[in-house]
């Protein structure tokens, strides 16, 4: 093959530059000439583009030089490598470092023998098998097949220098062998279909530092193989099937630091001597099925720095003895049965972080002396029995982040101390029995991000003061018994999300500021005694997708200005006193927003701004049911293809249900009941294949029902106090029963009288208790439970 004048030119090039600058000369020119050489052929094979040949090759991105000028590193990853990585690379005689990670590749080339390599990193490509004559590396010590399609559940014979092998994240099924690969010191198969019972061998592996097993499943009991495992430090077994209980061998490792057994199916009393788990500082037991009590023997475990026994069947009392746990800094055992209250020397653990003690039997008070734990930034106590007031004293905790008291029997009033707690980020207070006011030093916290407040007996108003905290994402304060106008200053909380206010007694106009709040995504008024219009301000809301103003005493028209609000999937305005025709405008809404998927069960999502809404978790509805409208249904209302709950029941709407209806394929649910609405169903309903509620009960509708499957499925009562015909009703049709109007095409004849005969007709749905008691309650309880408490422990798994 003829070579380029690039190719001829280049080896002059090197040795002029090299001579010309003495003081940056390398030492070894010929070297750095070869591998030059064998640089430039890989990157003609693989489409390098960065190895420019006119520059200084020790700068060329991804090559690392030794200090004689030889080649002793590739770090290629995320070159946008694809194909067959060929075998050039073992021209480089010192490259001990290939690194070709989270490329395309489909295969890399072996040669039959290399003494020099010793690190090959080859994580997420496209293999799916392992590269051939892998044994010849015969001074291998690192390989990471991980994040690749690997199959194959037998491994190759390797190098007897392995030390390190990385197969997780793989396709890998069935029963492992480890073959001949016992000298290894760090195994890693997570993340794999893997099945099973553990392999015997594993416990032959005597250099075994690290073994994660985890994410696959393995089944059977956990085999007592480990007693010739001396130097096993790391052990993550974490979300399989396994059962029984820790065996004898595992527990007197000497060197066993962290064990990840979480998410199985282990039972029976947890078993502890003196002397096991001498070295543990992180043991995670939890989802499993171990009863009984917690053995005060682990308060021995003078080493132990994080406890997860949460999710299990655990009774009897927390044992004082943890207390001498010096360097215990996570404790978790939510979701058991424990009884009794929190031992007052937990306020020893002088150096603990985080206490999950949530879902459990505990009573008692709070104990004063937590307000000790002065590294404390996270206390979770929800869902037990506590009784009595917030210690006062807890404003004392210099590090404290996040204070989840709820749904226990909490009573008084929130301390004003607690405004001391500088860093505090998230109160949650929910569903206990506070009463007063909510103290106005509550606006000195300059961190907090969530305050949740409702399901209480809280009176007063909402305190001024609260407008300064600038940082406040969530305020949820419904179901309470507070009054007075809102705050109009709340608009300088520029980063609420989300405003929570319903079911108190709250009264007044809304106030033009909020519509400044143009990061709002859920705003939440229902049952209160506001009035008033709803301010043209609100327009400017840019981010709102939940507007929720029912059962309130609301007037004047529906705005024509709603289709601004682009990112709006929810609305309900009903039980207030609108009045007048609906706006044409309407057929614009929710032309920007994803359709409702039930698969998206979380109600909030992580993002980099913070806790958001995931609004595909909930329906696009229009609910302007119990007001005073009238006119007719616009036929606009058929351009609301993203549609799927539309409830205009109980108002005074006349004329024809609109053919346009059926065009709005996406709909749901329908509630046209007690209005005045005339003529027959139309035709086009019996288009709408998701249909699953029509009522359009109480109206002076005529004629034939359409035949569908939908609509002669649904209970007969949807259509009573009408004259109609037709399933679901018993009564037949007669012969001259007006049929469902069909729109006549060009062309198409029939008499003057017919026609009159043919009357356009709507279709909607019934969900006025749909954010009233749903809505609310789903909201508000299952956040709490699911945010963040539950994406915490699984994290550590």
């Amino acid at each position: 093959m003829a070579m380029s004048l690039a190719d001829l030119l280049l080896p002059l090039f090197l040795l002029v530059f090299l001579t010309r600058s003495r003081s940056q000369c390398p030492t070894n020119p010929s070297a750095i000439v070869n591998d030059t050489q064998v640089l430039l052929s890989l990157r003609d094979r693989l489409g390098i583009k960065v190895w420019i040949e006119t520059a200084n090759p020790r700068a060329w991105r991804g090559v690392e030089w030794s200090s004689d000028n030889q080649v002793e590193g590739l770090a290629l990853s995320r070159f946008n490598l694809s194909g067959v990585f060929p075998a050039t690379w073992a021209e480089l005689p010192s490259l001990a470092r290939l690194d070709l990670s989270q490329n395309g590749l489909s295969s890399l080339e072996v040669p039959c023998k290399n003494m020099q390599l010793n690190l090959l990193n080859l994580s997420s490509n496209s293999l799916q098998e392992f590269p051939g004559n892998l044994s010849s590396l015969e001074s291998l010590e690192s390989l990471d097949l991980s994040g690749n399609f690997l199959t194959v559940a037998g491994l190759p014979k390797f190098s007897l220098t392995l030390r390190s092998l990385n197969l997780s994240i793989n396709n890998l099924t069935g029963s492992f062998s480890i073959g001949g690969n016992l000298g290894l010191e760090a195994l890693e198969l997570s993340h794999n279909g893997l099945s099973g019972s553990i392999p015997e061998t594993f416990g032959e592996m005597t250099n075994l530092t690290r073994l994660d097993i985890s994410y696959n499943r393995f089944r059977g009991d956990l085999p007592d193989i480990w007693s010739k495992n001396l130097e096993l430090r790391y052990m993550r077994i974490s979300k399989n099937s396994l059962q029984g209980g820790l065996p004898p061998s595992l527990r007197r490792l000497r060197k066993l630091s962290v064990l990840h057994a979480a998410y199985n199916s282990l039972s029976g009393p947890l078993e502890l001597e003196d002397g096991d788990f001498a070295s543990i500082e992180v043991l995670n037991l939890g989802l499993n099925g171990f009863s009984g009590t917690i053995p005060a023997t682990l308060g021995g475990l003078r080493n132990i720095r994080e406890i997860w026994l949460d999710s299990n069947n655990l009774t009897g009392t927390i044992p004082g003895e943890l207390s001498k746990l010096s360097h215990l800094q996570k404790l978790v055992l939510r979701g058991n049965r424990f009884s009794g209250a929190i031992p007052l020397e937990l306020g020893n653990c002088s150096n603990i972080r985080e206490i999950w003690l949530g879902s459990n039997n505990l009573t008692g008070t709070i104990p004063g002396e937590l307000s000790k734990l002065s590294h404390l930034q996270l206390l979770v106590l929800t869902g037990n029995r506590f009784s009595g007031a917030i210690p006062p004293e807890l404003g004392n905790w210099s590090n404290i982040r996040e204070i989840w008291l709820d749904s226990n029997n909490l009573t008084g009033t929130i301390p004003g101390e607690l405004s001391k707690l500088s860093h505090l980020q998230k109160l949650v207070l929910t569903g206990n029995r506070f009463s007063g006011a909510i103290p106005p030093e509550l606006g000195n916290w300059s961190n907090i991000r969530e305050i949740w407040l409702d399901s209480n007996n809280l009176t007063g108003t909402i305190p001024g003061e609260l407008s300064k905290l600038s940082h406040l994402q969530m305020l949820v304060l419904n179901r309470n018994d507070m009054g007075g106008e809102l705050p109009s200053g709340l608009s300088n909380c520029t980063e609420l999300v989300s405003l929570w206010l319903d079911q108190n007694k709250f009264s007044g106009n809304l106030p033009d500021s909020f519509g400044n709040l143009s990061r709002l995504l859920a705003l939440g008024l229902s049952s209160n005694d506001l009035v008033g219009s709803i301010p043209a301000m609100l327009q400017n809301m840019s981010s709102l997708q939940f507007l929720i103003l029912e059962n309130n005493r609301f007037s004047g028209s529906i705005p024509d200005w709603l289709p601004r609000l682009t990112n709006l999937r929810a609305m309900d305005f009903s039980g207030n006193r609108f009045s007048g025709e609906m706006p044409e405008s309407i057929g614009r809404l929710f032309a920007n927003v994803q359709l409702y998927n039930q698969n998206k069960r979380s109600v909030m999502i992580q993002t980099t701004r913070g806790l958001l809404y995931n609004g595909f978790a909930y329906p696009t509805s229009i609910d302007f049911s119990f007001n005073q409208l009238t006119g007719s249904i616009p036929a606009a209302i058929g351009d609301l293809y993203k549609l799927q709950v539309l409830d205009l029941s109980h108002n005074q709407l006349t004329g024809p249900i609109p053919e346009s209806l059926g065009k709005a394929r996406n709909l749901s649910e329908v509630a046209l009941a007690s209005n005045r609405l005339n003529g027959s169903i139309p035709s086009s309903v019996a288009d709408l294949s998701f249909l699953t509620i029509f009522d359009v009960s109480n109206n002076s509708l005529v004629g034939r029902i359409p035949d569908s499957p939908q609509l002669s499925s649904m209970d007969a009562a949807l259509f009573a106090g009408n004259q109609l015909c037709g399933l679901p009703l018993t009564n037949t049709c007669s012969s001259t029963a007006m049929l469902p109007h069909k729109p006549r095409t060009e062309g198409q004849g029939g008499s003057e009288q017919d026609q009159r005969e043919v009357t356009i007709v709507s279709v909607a749905i019934f969900v006025a208790a749909f954010f009233n008691a749903f809505f609310w309650t789903y909201f508000a309880a299952n956040h709490r439970a699911h945010s963040q408490l539950c994406g915490c422990w699984q994290s550590n798994l």
